[in-house]
């Protein structure tokens, strides 16, 4: 997995999200946008077809505790299902790429 800065407030992430280590890896990477004074989250995930429980307990904390905005942006039907199952798509302004 590697994860990109596009700027701002924007993170891609790039293979499949899989790891204890890709979920700190995220967590520190969304950490730091923070820190740089982001208001709200955008993350556009590529091509992974999964999500660690961590991440998405991650993303949870920051949209209803932190009351940080996230946006999503997904490459791969199969974790747009995943987050569909888990009632996620609107808590997490989820979107299919190209669509």
């Amino acid at each position: 997995m590697n994860i990109t800065n596009n700027g701002g407030n924007e993170l891609t992430v790039v293979g499949n999200i899989k790891t204890i280590e890709d979920s700190l890896e995220i967590k520190k990477a969304i950490e730091g946008l923070l820190q740089r004074g982001a208001k709200n989250i955008v993350m556009k995930i590529q091509d992974s077809f999964s999500m660690t429980s961590t991440v998405i307990g991650h993303l949870m904390k920051l949209v209803n505790i932190d009351k940080i905005p996230v946006s999503v942006q997904l490459g791969d039907q199969r974790l747009y299902q995943l987050l569909e199952d888990l009632s996620l798509l609107q808590t997490f302004n989820v979107r299919l790429a190209g669509k």
